[in-house]
């Protein structure tokens, strides 16, 4: 251990601690919304988060942990950790970050749009399957759940940290699909040609929600729209699922 380290690690004992209180409040979304904040929790998670230059505002290990950048490192015992961790078996280090939105959208590569995803758990695969193809970034339209909930974050396992988000209200994204440069694919039911083709860059990918689909406005917008054939008797994909096969499909993988 480092001269001085000790000094610069507070001990925290207690869950009534303000700084505790505070990061146990960001398991709800208006208090995230509130203090720009979020929680990842593990060491794996928190690695990527360092490999990609992130910084947390907090760090809470059991352990020791080495300094990060200006972040607030505090000591706690299992029990506290316990308390924070949204987790059943909780890790050894939590860390708080703050929220990360990307402003524009440069037509360059592949870009995912979500119409209206309102699942986390669909969300984080989704984003981490972006970061696994190396799209250049998730466009969240509408009404859609919140990148940085405890599940969505698990959910992405670390790409959360690697991958641009943008949001977007639904007549801005209407707006924004009508005037994409490059190629605009959305995955439709009724659409006649299949989604394995080549695909134009700069390319978007536009999903609709879960049960719905992707929004006739939505569809109309795009320049293209490709199905995803299946030979069995279920109904339609998992939007994660499609989600992937697109990417794949678009980044000739």
């Amino acid at each position: 251990m480092r001269e001085g380290y000790q000094a610069s690690m507070l001990h925290v004992t207690s869950a009534q601690n303000p700084t505790i209180k505070l990061i146990r409040s960001l398991a709800e979304k208006k208090h995230r919304q509130e203090h720009g904040l979020f929680v990842a929790e593990g060491e794996k998670v928190l690695e990527r988060a360092r490999q990609t230059g992130w910084e947390p505002v907090y760090l809470l290990t059991t352990d020791h942990s080495d300094p990060w950048g200006a972040a607030s490192l505090l000591r706690v015992d299992e029990k506290i950790m316990g308390q924070v961790s949204a987790q059943k078996n909780p890790p050894s280090q939590i860390g708080v970050f703050r929220q990360r939105w990307t402003e524009t959208v440069k037509p360059e590569g592949i870009w995912v749009a979500l119409e209206d995803m309102r699942d986390p758990g669909n969300l984080g695969t989704i984003i981490r399957t972006a970061d696994a193809a190396g799209a250049a970034g998730v466009i969240l339209a509408g009404q859609c759940c919140d990148p940085f909930s405890p599940d969505c974050v698990r959910a992405t396992t670390g790409s959360i940290f690697g991958v641009k988000l943008v949001r977007m209200e639904q007549p801005q994204f209407l707006s924004f699909l009508r005037q994409w440069p490059g190629e605009s694919a959305g995955t439709h039911l009724k659409a006649t040609e299949t989604y394995r083709r080549t695909y134009k860059t700069p390319s978007l990918l536009v999903m609709g929600s879960e049960g719905k689909g992707l929004s006739d406005e939505a569809a109309a917008a795009c320049s293209t729209l490709v199905r995803i054939p299946m030979k069995g008797g279920a109904e339609s994909l998992n939007v994660a699922i499609a989600t992937g096969l697109m990417l794949f499909e678009a980044q000739n993988l």
